[in-house]
């Protein structure tokens, strides 16, 4: 009975409680920004070609701190994450760009010879032939 006493009068159990809605709250809030990043990269894709190198970052970081933020809300940490916290690392990314029509031609398409293609019917084919010399030869 006292062990129950102890954990809820404990005021760092209480401390972490308003941390948590703090970051709950923030996690929201996160949540609408990573949408907009979303809708606005793919709008800038489709109109430009190509993506926005500081969205990009910024979609990387809040993925980065919404993990973070997670782990702390469920106790797998005991760290905070930002504001209380470094903002996390992005790591360099390649990006995304349309392609052309010559670049795709020129570096995926393959030319073969007819005989390289396999068939798949091929011994249907032979079997058709057979049935028709066996026919006309008896």
């Amino acid at each position: 009975m006292t062990d129950k006493k102890m954990s809820i009068s404990n005021t760092n159990t209480w401390i972490r409680f308003a941390y948590m809605v703090l970051f709950t709250l923030l996690l929201m809030a996160a949540r609408l920004v990573v949408t907009l990043v979303v809708v606005v990269q793919f709008l800038l894709v489709l109109i430009a070609g190509y993506d926005n190198e500081n969205l990009r970052n910024l979609g990387q970081g809040l993925g980065k701190w919404i993990y973070q933020t997670v782990m702390f809300l469920t106790f797998n940490t005991e760290s905070k994450p930002f504001p209380f916290d470094e903002w996390p690392e992005v790591d360099p990314a390649e990006g995304y760009s349309v392609r052309t029509a010559e670049e795709v031609e020129d570096g995926e398409f393959v030319e073969v010879e007819e005989d390289d293609i396999p068939s798949f019917t091929a011994n249907e084919d032979i079997e058709q032939v057979d049935n028709q010399q066996q026919k006309n030869d008896g």
